[in-house]
């Protein structure tokens, strides 16, 4: 099984964080001011609960409906962890130091960028969640998906910067 290259496609285009900390459009989510807030936020124990029980949902989800989709899950993973090394990183790596984040916040914007190919890679499975996929309409917006204010999958809504 292959990533359509429409979604590395959809990564590249993105002009990452321009518009964090200008007012929000979406509704529905919690919007902080800085970089200081959203660091609160993104190194908050819940913000990695919500995102491992996100990914939980997904992998449960494709073992249990999809088994023999479920089976390529490791080469695809391989193959999104490539393609975040060879065109994420080092933009990831200027904004840490441009904006003085440490490395939580390298590494939570890696997990929802590989979480959302895994999603996009397993489209065309019905019922499939599109938790990190929505993240990543968050990142194309400018933004930065950066903590949940709530118990997911129960109630809360997404922190944005």
């Amino acid at each position: 099984m292959k990533i359509n290259r429409q979604i590395f496609d959809r990564i590249d285009n993105i002009n990452w964080f321009t518009n964090c900390g200008t007012p929000l459009t979406m509704e529905n989510v919690i919007q902080v001011s800085s970089w200081e807030e959203a660091k609160n936020w993104y190194s908050d124990p819940n913000w990695e609960d919500t995102t491992l029980e996100a990914g939980n949902v997904l992998t449960e989800f494709l073992h249990n409906k999809y088994p023999n989709k479920y089976l390529e899950w490791n080469n695809i993973v391989r193959d999104a962890k490539r393609y975040i090394e060879s065109s994420l990183s080092v933009k990831l790596l200027n904004y840490q130091e441009q904006y003085n984040l440490d490395n939580i916040f390298v590494n939570c914007v890696k997990w929802d960028v590989v979480s959302a190919i895994m999603e996009f890679a397993y489209s065309d499975c019905k019922g499939i969640s599109h938790f990190f996929l929505d993240l990543l309409l968050v990142y194309e917006n400018g933004n930065f998906p950066c903590g949940w204010d709530g118990i997911y999958p129960n109630s809360g809504k997404l922190v944005v910067y």
